[in-house]
């Protein structure tokens, strides 16, 4: 079951020395990359037509490994995957952790208030409305499990 208010209290557990349980991120750097997958998923952010081509093929793939092998089940989701470049936060410093706690709190009521039959969406194509709200709430899930501040 998607309950985004359990993500965005999940969220306000966390504080900008949470450490995580792996990975070289900080909670700045993962509270923005979670915005900016979500970016890229509303279209706003534009990718290279590489990327597209590449996100699209993967995107297939993806939903129906999460679906399949994974069972949107935080627990069982590789650890330490590389990401794409628009998603990457390494590089970004000072980041302001409450600007990027309430950017995430912000797009999430936005993705849970969407109610269209259908997304187009430049990084996996048409995706069905719980589709897309799915690999969020997972994807979101994933990282907030990754600070131990989301209970799977």
């Amino acid at each position: 079951m998607m309950d985004y208010s359990k993500l965005i209290n999940s969220i306000h557990l966390l504080d900008k020395d949470t450490d995580p349980k792996w990975g070289r991120m900080n909670s700045s750097m993962m509270l923005k990359h979670c915005s900016a997958f979500i970016d890229v998923y509303l279209n706003k952010t534009k990718l290279n037509p590489l990327i597209f081509i590449v996100g699209f093929v993967f995107g297939i793939f993806h939903r129906l490994y999460l679906k399949y092998i994974v069972r949107y089940n935080v627990k069982n989701y590789i650890k330490n995957l590389p990401t794409l470049k628009v998603f990457n936060t390494y590089r970004c410093e000072n980041l302001d952790f409450e600007f990027e706690k309430n950017k995430l709190v912000s797009d999430l009521k936005e993705v849970e208030s969407i109610n269209k039959k259908y997304l187009l969406n430049n990084f996996h194509g048409i995706v069905p409305n719980q589709a897309f709200k799915k690999v969020v709430y997972f994807h979101t899930s994933y990282h907030l499990y990754q600070f131990d501040v989301y209970n799977a």
